[in-house]
């Protein structure tokens, strides 16, 4: 069986490595070796990438797509080679043979690239181009050098005669098609080696015909256009609860009742992996049959406020190699949370591609701010008709947060792509504090 070498290229992938590197460890053909060349990432992409076995990780200071695939491949010592991006993901582990099955038989053909597919929250534009792009059926280009490195593979031997142009900032796939073409080889586009992709191919077209076009699409292709990798649905992600306790709970006291309602609606969810009680003791851990993180092992503990505790509280999961995907923020204290909004949350944040969903009641009211030496200002829109008005939306974090771990630890629970979660009963807003 020939050796294949996969090249990756990343630059903070966090997000996605692990979903990319997980399917590429899980595929049928196993005589590969996997090349990560990583372009000063500051995030936890590296080490992410680091709980798989890759062969070797290649560091670059500068961002040239052509050079950092020529560096990868140097490095190389498969007879072919596939390039992926980070944030691509292998549909099924049939992916890497029926890539290497259409070299098996034509010794003219030089490249392959695959289909790719968007996520549920991929925008409407790239959806789009993605669908109408990357057809059903396989085609030979023998004129058309048109090649795409997101999802490809190609010869050894003939990269060593046509190396990827080092000095181009886009489109290296491309100029090499070109090359490989007008040397009279040919390009095989093979739709069963499918990958998810999240970008598209065009940016800046009109979102408005693309919305149009995409709505149409949807209705034929639906189960395409909102899918997700198995390894991002919510069901397979390792997303925590962290629950934030500072004093002592009296098993007699509202605030004890509302904590164990709590507790019980968080056990019944569908998506939460673990839940942590981030207190001073473990008696509620104990009492509740839940996990426990000592909130006193924290610096600052008692000045702290709820972002800097929850990213004290990960730091201390990712210590004991807990390394969550995500974290559910509530505070037990809100009276009438529903009990499947976790999940609701949860749900939100990955079919739409957020990084942080909260919860927000929608008020249509009208609202003033207090400027400095300026009075008051108005912030909502005149005394139009609420038809005619674009809603506020006060934040209930408690009631609900989902964030995931990048965003937490860049310093804030909320950050990234923001999505709100709206609730239009007001009793929804109330807390235990509200009704004494």
């Amino acid at each position: 069986m020939p050796r294949v070498s996969i090249i990756v290229r990343t630059m903070n992938e966090e997000k996605w490595i692990t979903h990319c590197l997980k399917m590429v460890f899980l595929q049928d053909y196993k005589d590969f070796e996997v090349i990560l060349v990583d372009n000063k990432s500051t995030d936890g992409t590296v080490r992410a990438a680091k709980k798989f076995k890759i062969a070797k990780i290649i560091n670059i200071d500068k961002f040239l797509p052509g050079k950092a695939l020529n560096d990868g491949i140097r490095a190389s010592n498969g007879e072919y080679i596939v390039c992926i991006s980070a944030h691509c993901i292998p549909k099924n582990t049939k992916w890497l043979k029926t890539m290497l099955d259409n070299f098996r038989d034509d010794t003219n053909i030089a490249g392959v690239y695959g289909r790719q597919l968007p996520v549920s929250f991929t925008d409407e534009v790239d959806k789009r181009d993605l669908i109408t792009f990357f057809g059903e059926d396989r085609r030979v280009q023998i004129k058309d050098y048109f090649f795409h490195n997101a999802n490809s593979m190609l010869r050894k031997d003939l990269w060593n005669q046509f190396p990827f142009d080092e000095t181009v900032t886009n489109i290296e796939d491309r100029v090499w098609g070109k090359q490989i073409i007008s040397a009279g080889y040919q390009i095989v586009y093979e739709p069963d080696a499918a990958v998810y992709h999240y970008h598209g191919l065009n940016h800046g077209n009109f979102p408005s015909r693309a919305k149009g076009v995409v709505s149409i699409i949807e209705q034929i292709d639906f189960d395409v256009l909102n899918d997700l990798p198995d390894s991002m649905r919510p069901e397979n992600l390792n997303i925590v609860c962290l629950l934030l306790i500072k004093d002592e709970l009296n098993k007699d006291s509202n605030e004890y009742k509302l904590f164990s309602k709590t507790v019980d609606q968080l056990k019944n969810s569908k998506y939460l992996k673990n839940i942590y009680i981030v207190s001073n003791n473990n008696f509620l851990s104990e009492s509740f049959n839940v996990d426990w993180v000592n909130r006193d092992l924290f610096p600052q503990n008692d000045g702290a406020g709820v972002d800097d505790l929850l990213i004290m509280a990960l730091k201390s999961l990712e210590g004991k190699d807990c390394l969550p995907d995500a974290i559910i923020y509530v505070n037990h204290d809100y009276v009438n949370r529903p009990k499947d909004f976790v999940d609701q949350l949860i749900y939100e944040a990955q079919y739409k591609g957020y990084d942080t969903v909260f919860a927000g009641y929608k008020d249509y009211g009208h609202y003033w701010t207090e400027s400095d030496n300026k009075g008051f200002t108005q912030i909502a829109e005149s005394m139009k008709s609420k038809s005619d008005r674009n809603p506020l939306y006060k934040a209930l974090y408690g009631l609900g947060c989902f964030m995931t771990s990048g965003v937490l630890k860049q310093g804030s629970m909320v950050g990234g792509k923001v999505g709100i979660l709206p609730v239009d009963e007001f009793a929804l807003t109330l807390r235990s504090k509200d009704i004494k």
